[in-house]
């Protein structure tokens, strides 16, 4: 499994990221607009960051419910539901424990996009936002429309506090093409070797999406198990806010 070429180019001679590098001195906060996106992603991120004493707080944006969209014995409300245990579970086995996840609910393909609807979910996230010194979540150049727009919602609460940090993490403009216009500068690797073993086990976490579960959606959503273990076994990828 291979970077796309322009992300290939950067990461080859990137430098790594210490985790203080990543998350300044408070809390951590992750956008994930999909349960997943976080154990894929950041998933070696977020539990250095714990072991190192930071609270992470992991906010999922959308449902998920999107995925198998043609299955009966998994509608909309009942998949959505078991996307939200799957994704409690890996943020449980990430944090050791000492986090669970903030449900936001928004409807799979219709993460907020407005600047009404950013500043609707910066009261929801309002009580935690103060002691927050990062934000990761994917990166905008991703070619998924929920990527971008969290991107974009990232952006906006990172703005709100002059010193906090904004980072976005590639999933599928790794092994997809990049959205027109991203650049990946200053991008940054970290060596998440240390925590692949919890990573594999988040990820493993999420079986409707990793395993054949729903039977009755033969075109639904299952990624590959080469590239799920491409997501484990290689360094993370960040690069920060200001970088398209």
């Amino acid at each position: 499994m291979n970077l796309t070429p322009q992300l290939a180019a950067a990461a080859a001679g990137a430098p790594f990221a210490s985790i203080s590098e990543l998350t300044g001195s408070g809390d951590v906060l992750v956008l994930a607009p999909h349960p997943d996106d976080e154990s894929l992603g950041m998933g070696g991120a977020i539990a250095s960051a714990c072991d190192s004493g930071h609270r992470v707080h992991v906010a999922i944006i959308t449902d998920g419910a999107a995925s198998h969209r043609k299955s009966l014995r998994y509608a909309a409300p009942r998949l959505a539901e078991l996307r939200r245990r799957e994704v409690e579970q890996a943020v449980t086995i990430l944090t050791k424990g000492r986090a669970m996840p903030i449900w936001l609910g928004y409807p799979d393909l219709s993460a907020p996009e407005t600047e009404a609807s950013f500043f609707e979910v910066g009261q929801r996230l309002a009580p935690i936002l103060d002691r927050v010194s990062a934000v990761w979540t994917t990166w905008g150049g991703d070619p998924h429309p929920d990527h971008q727009r969290t991107w974009h919602l990232a952006r906006h609460l990172a703005a709100r506090r002059y010193d906090r940090r904004l980072f976005g993490c590639p999933i599928w403009s790794r092994v997809q093409d990049i959205v027109p216009g991203f650049v990946p500068a200053g991008l940054m690797r970290f060596d998440s070797s240390t925590w692949r073993e919890l990573k594999a086990s988040a990820v493993s976490s999420h079986v409707s999406q990793m395993t054949g579960l729903i039977v009755d959606d033969p075109s639904g959503f299952r990624m590959a198990p080469d590239l799920a273990a491409y997501f484990v076994d290689s360094d993370e990828l960040f690069i920060p806010g200001g970088s398209e």
